[in-house]
């Protein structure tokens, strides 16, 4: 009897301490992750979030693929993507697929988490607002948009800071820190509410410092701009317009609040990640219709810093064997790497156990690209 009073104090300390400190959103990461067997977000987790489901058209239009499309590659790459626990991967040249394979249970359909290659997509919508007249100028203040920023550069900021990760905010992206602002993202459930709580700590236009943050607030303002919703505005300028072949879905933070977790977490299959990446090769354009302007996708595949040249506005960036590479990146390795010069669309997802330190352009999108060449020498 002894032992199951002291059991029950401790849980119920352990509830105070959960409540008085706001760390709901840690037991629900604990629940999902670790219970799972994970030791991070992974790209199966669609089932334990609520979401909004961005529809695709009737009409479609699939990939060509080529009679000569491979799903044989070399011996010293498919032991890499074993090791890397690749789920999908997939080359596109000249709209056309020429290679392309799925493993373990993983399919053509299969549905996964985009991580931060959402950060891209949001960028487009940021394009597309000012397009549409929604937003003056993207040198508009933010504060215009949001006037409850905090932090002592909070009336600087620029809508092309957030875009472009030059906005000064306050951040640790610290995906493996529980206790990181992106790991309370992840899982709070007013995402609203936690951005505005996020002070801009520097000043911002002059220095890089990569951030969901700065995302999840840049479509806050895109909703504000132009009174609709972050899914529902994806879903009618791009989605809606490119074809693809499935339904795609984008968590949400709670049915409560209802917000788009814009800085990650859009669910969707390698075929039709691809379909975004062709948006940059065709310099905004589908099919012969001008999705979002091609000045904007211009501009975005350049350093946006003359200090920081591996990213632009929405996109990472490289240089690779005297080929310009630009690239949507998500943790644990989802990659959509877009190589104009060849006409090349290059899709990874998969799970990534392996840590290599840091986001955007690490040593595996390069393995990736060299198995691509090979296809195309």
């Amino acid at each position: 009897m002894k032992k199951i009073k002291i059991l029950a104090l401790t849980i119920a300390v352990l509830f105070a301490v959960v409540y008085t400190l706001n760390l709901e959103y840690f037991v629900k990461g604990i629940r999902i992750v670790y219970l799972n067997g994970e030791s991070t977000v992974f790209i199966d987790d669609l089932k334990y979030f609520d979401y909004k489901t961005i529809k695709s058209p009737k009409e479609k239009s699939p990939w060509k693929e080529s009679e000569s499309k491979t799903t044989n590659f070399s011996s010293e790459f498919e032991d890499y993507n074993k090791e890397m626990g690749t789920a999908a991967y997939v080359v596109i040249q000249n709209d056309t697929i020429i290679g392309e394979k799925y493993y373990e249970d993983y399919s053509v359909n299969s549905s996964t988490n985009s991580f931060s290659m959402a950060k891209t997509f949001v960028s487009l919508m940021m394009a597309k607002a000012y397009e549409q007249g929604y937003i003056k100028s993207l040198e508009d203040k933010v504060v215009d948009y949001i006037p409850d920023l905090k932090g002592e550069f909070a009336n600087d900021v620029k809508i092309i800071d957030l875009a472009a990760m030059t906005s000064g905010l306050e951040w640790d992206e610290g995906t493996s820190n529980p206790f990181s602002p992106v790991a309370k993202q992840y899982f709070y459930e007013d995402v609203v509410k936690l951005m505005l709580d996020q002070p801009f700590i520097d000043a911002p236009g002059t220095n890089y410092h990569y951030s969901s943050g700065n995302t999840q607030i840049l479509s806050m303002v895109i909703e504000k701009a132009t009174g609709i919703k972050t899914n529902d505005y994806f879903e009618k300028e791009f989605w809606s317009k490119i074809n693809p072949d499935n339904d795609a879905y984008w968590q949400i933070d709670s049915k409560e609040s209802g917000n788009v977790k814009s800085f990650c977490c859009f669910h969707s299959n390698a075929r039709d990640f691809s379909r975004l990446g062709k948006l940059y090769l065709d310099n905004g354009s589908w099919n012969g219709n001008q999705i979002v302007d091609s000045t904007f996708i211009k501009k975005s595949i350049k350093p946006y810093l003359d200090n920081f040249d591996a990213y632009g506005i929405g996109v990472w960036l490289s240089n690779y064997k005297d080929l310009k590479i630009s690239l949507m990146s998500g943790h644990q390795g989802q990659y959509v790497i877009m190589i104009p010069e060849k006409k090349l669309i290059i899709t990874r997802l998969g799970k990534r156990d392996v840590d290599l330190g840091r986001p955007g352009v690490s040593p595996d999108v390069l393995v990736y690209i060299d198995e691509a060449l090979k296809l195309i020498d």
